[in-house]
């Protein structure tokens, strides 16, 4: 079942947000080379795949945060589901911009005060990621940071010109061009995604959605999203 070379002809749609589109496009480039089989990507934020998923969409594989998966759990292929990792938010600033020390909670607070404005992608639009900066921002010691919500992905946000700083998931943050991650998010104000994946009971081809989704989450292809910002998810 590991073998893509198991998979049969069957094009698959995967529901995923972009949070995670940079390495499993990766993957599915490599997948799709060594089967033939296309992979076509549908979605694009989390408040998207959810409605997706459960208006009940054609579709064969869903990506989402791992809270989501017990709503799902209906609209799921039995025994199908697998952890990807957790993605950790980060500030990003213009290639070259400034680096300030956000190492901890007081130095992070401390940044966004000199910063004045946080830019991040708007929660109107279904960004999760964006809700959660929003709310962070609401805490009592970002009195005075002003919340700037953007259009589209945080890190080609920035590379625009539409703030200085923003913050967001490491993973966006990677994909764009001309930007470059500051640092993570201290740990202590707990902004990370955990991820996970499975297969849709409503996938015309379950047998090749599942080779699919052990290809992605194979051993191998740990490298892949450690690169593209997804770090193994902590152990309680």
């Amino acid at each position: 079942m590991l073998s893509p070379a198991a998979a049969g002809a069957a094009d698959l749609t995967v529901y995923s947000p972009q949070i995670v589109n940079g390495p499993l496009r990766k993957l599915a480039d490599a997948w799709t080379a060594q089967t033939g089989n296309k992979v076509t990507f549908a979605g694009f934020n989390v408040g998207r795949v959810r409605a997706a998923v459960e208006n009940g969409d054609a579709g064969d594989v869903v990506i989402a945060p791992t809270g989501n998966f017990s709503d799902f759990a209906p609209k799921l292929a039995p025994g199908s589901e697998r952890p990807i990792g957790r993605i950790p938010f980060a500030v990003v600033v213009k290639t070259g911009g400034a680096h300030p020390d956000i190492s901890s909670h007081a130095k992070f607070v401390a940044f966004t005060k000199k910063a004045g404005v946080i830019a991040y992608a708007d929660p109107k639009v279904g960004s999760l990621t964006g809700a959660m900066v929003e709310e962070m921002l609401k805490r009592p010691e970002f009195v005075g940071v002003e919340p700037r919500p953007i259009k589209g992905m945080i890190g080609d946000a920035i590379a625009r010109g539409d703030a200085e700083f923003g913050g967001g998931a490491l993973t966006e943050i990677l994909m764009a061009k001309d930007v470059e991650p500051v640092g993570r998010f201290p740990d202590d104000l707990g902004l990370h995604v955990d991820v996970s994946a499975a297969v849709l009971k409503i996938s015309a081809a379950p047998s090749d959605a599942e080779v699919f989704l052990r290809y992605v989450t194979r051993l191998e292809a740990s490298p892949v999203w450690k690169e593209g910002g997804v770090i193994e998810t902590p152990k309680k």
